[in-house]
Order: structure tokens, then C-alpha cells, then sequence
């Protein structure tokens, strides 16, 4: 099952607080979707949610893997849960879990040379100047609750969802 909506273009002011918001939904096993659906109340073998750095605007989707039978249930809840994001703030700990997750998992991707020099050239050629990097991970220490519920509630509004089904036997 999917959940899209249109997300920031990588130089746009929201980029910062929309990827922290990717983390909060998707962003491993303490994280909403994960926590709700899968845990709880155990509608998904998996969850997770993405949205990919683009030159023009991107998506932000969020995910999961339900048993044919759960779809509705599973449909239902993962709506409950992007609406919530929306409705009541996160936490200040969920926040700062997002955001050291989300910045570890960055320099994590960066740690050889030739990931940094592919980064230099992404962000070069995206026009965000190759010294990105700096001004994104000070852009994500700087999202707030407030911030994370205003893009949440930007591009959460009307989500387009979308089931993929096993084929017919």
C-alpha cells in the first residue's frame, strides 16, 4: 500500500523539515507507521516512508506491507496515522529522534571520498552549490515541532493512495 503526495524540490525552504518528517513517519522501527501499524496493532510486515532529493519537486511516500486481508484495516489506519502527524505535534524526543537518525544515516552515506565528491557534484549540479551538505545538516538541527507540523500539515493534506495486489491465480 501507498501513500503519495508532492514533496519539496531539494533547494526549497521546506526540504529540511519535510525530510525530518519522512524520518518521523518512516524512518525505522521507533517510528509512527512502524510503531502503529506493525507493532500495535499488526496490519504491516513492513513500513517506511521516502522522499528523494530532487532538482524540481519530489514525492513523499509512505509505505506498507499488509496480508491481502488487512488492506482496508491497514488502509484505514495508515490514513489515521498521516492525518495525525498533521492533528497533534510530535513529541520534542520524537523530533530529536528523527533528526539524529536522519543526520546519521547522512553522514553515514558520506564517510568515503568518493561519496563526499559525489555529493559535492549532486548538490553542484542541483544548484544548491557543492557545499550543500553544511546548510542541510544546520537546516535539519534547526527543524522545530512547529515546523514538522506545518509541513506535515502542507503536504500530508489529500494523499493520493494506491494498493498493489498479488495477481490473480
Amino acid at each position: 500500500m501507498l501513500a503519495g503526495t508532492i514533496g519539496p524540490a531539494i533547494a526549497h525552504r521546506d526540504y529540511a523539515a519535510v525530510k525530518v518528517l519522512t524520518v518521523a513517519l518512516g524512518g525505522g522501527m521507533a517510528r509512527r507507521l512502524f510503531t502503529e501499524l506493525r507493532d500495535k496493532q499488526g496490519l504491516a510486515y513492513s513500513t517506511g516512508a521516502l522522499n528523494p532529493s530532487r532538482v524540481q519537486p519530489s514525492v513523499l511516500i509512505a509505505y506498507l506491507g499488509t496480508a491481502p486481508d488487512n488492506a482496508e484495516r491497514a488502509e484505514d489506519g495508515m490514513r489515521r496515522e498521516l492525518e495525525r502527524i498533521a492533528r497533534e505535534p510530535v513529541s520534542p524526543d520524537e523530533l530529536a529522534r528523527a533528526k539524529a537518525f536522519l543526520l546519521g544515516q547522512f553522514v553515514l552515506d558520506r564517510r568515503t571520498n568518493a561519496r563526499l565528491a559525489w555529493y559535492q557534484a549532486y548538490f553542484e549540479s542541483a544548484g544548491v552549490g557543492h557545499d550543500f551538505a553544511r546548510r542541510y545538516v544546520r537546516a535539519v538541527e534547526a527543524v522545530t515541532v512547529d515546523d514538522l507540523q506545518r509541513v506535515a500539515q502542507a503536504y500530508l493534506a489529500g494523499p493520493a493512495f494506491e494498493r498493489l495486489r498479488p495477481p490473480a491465480r
